[in-house]
C-alpha cells in the first residue's frame, strides 16, 4: 500500500506503539493520520509535531472504545468528508494479576476496549475500503500472548487470541474485495504499558525479548504496507511462536506462569 497524502486511522494512537507508528507513518510514508485515542491534549501534541515536522495532516478523535456507541460515532467522524485508506486497530488494554482478582468492571472494559469495539470498526472499515477503486487494508494489532494461555495475563491472551483467529478468517474472507487485513502480534514492547499494568515488576526496557517502541512500530508499518497476513516481529519471537506450535501446552502453561509468577503482587 503507497499511503502519501492518504488518510490512515490509528487507535491508541496517544501513547507506546500506537505514538511511533503515527510517527513513522508521517515521517517515513507521508501519511495524513486521524489519531485515536481517550487523551485530548496528547494528541493535539501529536498533531502539532507531526504537522510542524513532516507537512503531514492529522486529525486527532477522541474516544473511549469501552463505551457503548463509541465505535460508530468514530467511524462515522473519521470518514465524514474523507477516503480512508487504512485503519490500525491498535488500542488495547491488559491486566497483570491473578484472574480471580480482576474486577468485572474491569474484565468488561477489556472485552469492549480489546475485542468487541475491534470487530465493529473493522466491519465498518472493511465496508468503507471495499468501496472503493484502490482498496486499502486493516491492521489488527494482537500479541504473542494470543499463541498460547498465559496465566497471570489470562484475560488479555484470551482476547488477544481471539484477534489472531479472527485477523486471519477476515483476511480470507476479504480477499475477493482488494482489502488485506495484517495481524501484527508483537512480544514485549518498552511501552508504558509496562507501568500501569504492573508488568515493570517483573520486566523492564532493555531486557532480552523487550522491543524498543520506535523499532517495533517500524516492523509493524512495513508489514502493514506489505499487506502481510500475520507478522510476528523480531526472530527471538519468531522462534517462541513457532515453539509455541510444537511444544506440549501443559509444558509452555507451566513455564510462562513461572515467569510472571515471580512479578506478582503478594497474595491475600
Amino acid at each position: 500500500m503507497d499511503f502519501r497524502g492518504r488518510w490512515v486511522l490509528l487507535t491508541g494512537a496517544s501513547s507506546g506503539l500506537g505514538l511511533e507508528m503515527a510517527r513513522v507513518l508521517a515521517r517515513e510514508h507521508g501519511a495524513n493520520i486521524l489519531a485515536v485515542a481517550r487523551r485530548e491534549e496528547r494528541l493535539v501534541a501529536l498533531r502539532e509535531e507531526l504537522t510542524s515536522k513532516h507537512g503531514v495532516q492529522v486529525v486527532p478523535l477522541v474516544a473511549d472504545l469501552a463505551r457503548p456507541g463509541e465505535p460508530k460515532r468514530l467511524f462515522e467522524a473519521a470518514v465524514a468528508g474523507r477516503e480512508v485508506h487504512g485503519a490500525i486497530l491498535n488500542a488495547g488494554v491488559t491486566f497483570y494479576g491473578r484472574a480471580l482478582e480482576q474486577s468485572p468492571e474491569d474484565f468488561q472494559a477489556m472485552l469492549a476496549t480489546n475485542v468487541s469495539s475491534l470487530v465493529e470498526l473493522s466491519r465498518h472499515f472493511a465496508s468503507h475500503l471495499s468501496a472503493h477503486r484502490t482498496p486499502g487494508g486493516l491492521m489488527l494489532v494482537s500479541s504473542m500472548a494470543g499463541f498460547s494461555p498465559l496465566p497471570y495475563q489470562t484475560a488479555y491472551a484470551a482476547t488477544k487470541a481471539f484477534v489472531i483467529s479472527y485477523g486471519r478468517g477476515l483476511a480470507y474472507e476479504l480477499r475477493d474485495a482488494g482489502v488485506s487485513v495484517t495481524v501484527f502480534a508483537p512480544g514485549g514492547i518498552a511501552t508504558e504499558m509496562l507501568e500501569v499494568s504492573g508488568l515493570s515488576r517483573k520486566f523492564k526496557a532493555g531486557d532480552l525479548g523487550i522491543m524498543p517502541a520506535d523499532t517495533c512500530a517500524r516492523l509493524a508499518v512495513d508489514a502493514f504496507a506489505r499487506r502481510r497476513e500475520l507478522y510476528v516481529p523480531g526472530l527471538l519471537n519468531r522462534f517462541l511462536a513457532l515453539a509455541m506450535k510444537v511444544l506440549p501446552q501443559g509444558f509452555l502453561i507451566s513455564r510462562s506462569a513461572a515467569l510472571y509468577a515471580g512479578g506478582l503482587k503478594p497474595g491475600p
